[in-house]
């Protein structure tokens, strides 16, 4: 009998929760196609005084149970680098303080890559910022173009180095399923956000909401969303190359706030689209192992960490284990790390 052992292939990172300050449209310059973040958020347009007076006097507020665990402070939504100069560091201001009294550890933005202005980046970093957050969604010249986001592929890999270079952690936001998006685009991306290597990925597939041009194009018959098993397909394939690459992925799908769900229109919408994407991820990984045993599967040890992400999503995946002879009378979980895989 032979024995293969290996650990899961995601990268290991501290768990930390964070307190988002959602900021929608603030800064930005124009409305994507796509963008409807007050409905995404169930946060509606607020003043900048009245977020910096969350800030200044939630967080304390909330700390004031001193059983509480620091956060990260990330400011979403809007494009954080486009606001006045004075609002940046009044903002970044009051989190340093929060840093320093030990309430945040980290403090993050996201922004658009048309708004990266090295010196700038230089005085947020001095300022306390670690991570910026760059929502490239695309590295298509097309579908950038059709999805109303007005800049280049060249602006955006500009951008990501930009923002290494000014001593910033990156972050890199995908949307695929764009208007314009082809075949292989998505796997395209992967390819560039891998040479990139950032610190941390997000992947939202692309919704259709109410309220939005996308809507007004889907509904002319004019756009055509990607299939749940299409974007399982996808983001299952492109998380095992980030994992192989030691990227973090840090969001799979769109995080649905109370009331989101009623106001998308089309799309691939599932409760549990990242349990399902890890699952499937983890499955092909699994795959990619069997050749190197040589002869059939006779037991398989998954460490019980993962005991519900292993069949996927109510047991979606024994099918597909089974075709690889790998069926529950063969599986048990174990307390350890590694997987095991016995012939």
């Amino acid at each position: 009998m032979s024995c293969l052992l290996f650990k899961h292939p995601e990268p290991s990172r501290p768990k930390t929760r964070i307190w988002p300050v959602f900021m929608p449209f603030m800064g930005c310059p124009s409305r994507c196609v796509y963008c409807s973040q007050e409905r995404q958020t169930g946060t509606g347009a607020k003043g900048l005084n009245k977020i910096y007076q969350a800030i200044t006097e939630d967080i304390p507020a909330f700390f004031s149970n001193s059983n509480r665990k620091p956060l990260e402070l990330a400011f979403f939504g809007g494009t954080f680098t486009a606001l006045p100069m004075e609002w940046q560091q009044r903002f970044l201001s009051a989190a340093k303080k929060h840093k320093e009294n030990g309430f945040i550890t980290k403090i993050r933005c996201s922004t658009r890559p048309d708004f990266i202005e090295f010196d700038n980046l230089t005085k947020l970093a001095e300022s306390g910022m670690d991570m910026l957050e760059l929502g490239i969604q695309s590295f298509s010249a097309h579908t950038l173009k059709r999805s109303g986001r007005n800049y280049s592929p060249e602006t955006a890999l500009k951008a990501c180095k930009t923002v290494k270079k000014a001593g910033l952690s990156l972050g890199v936001q995908l949307l695929p399923g764009l208007p314009g998006s082809a075949k292989g685009e998505f796997q395209n991306d992967i390819d560039r956000t891998i040479s990139i290597q950032p610190d941390a990925v997000r992947i939202y597939p692309c919704l259709t909401v109410k309220g939005t041009a996308l809507e007004k194009l889907y509904n002319a018959g004019k756009y055509k969303p990607w299939s749940l098993p299409r974007t399982e397909e996808e983001l299952s394939f492109a998380l095992l190359r980030l994992w192989n690459k030691k990227i973090h992925v840090i969001r799979l799908g769109v995080a649905s706030e109370d009331g989101f769900q009623d106001n998308i229109v089309a799309g691939p919408v599932h409760p549990a689209l990242g349990q399902l994407v890890r699952s499937k991820a983890l499955y092909l990984f699994i795959r990619s192992r069997l050749p190197l045993l040589n002869s059939e599967v006779k037991q398989v040890v998954v460490p019980s960490k993962y005991s519900g992400e292993f069949w996927g999503h109510k047991g979606t995946l024994k099918p597909l284990y089974s075709r690889l002879n790998i069926t529950p009378d063969k599986v048990r979980f174990s307390k350890g790390r590694q997987f095991e895989l016995h012939s």
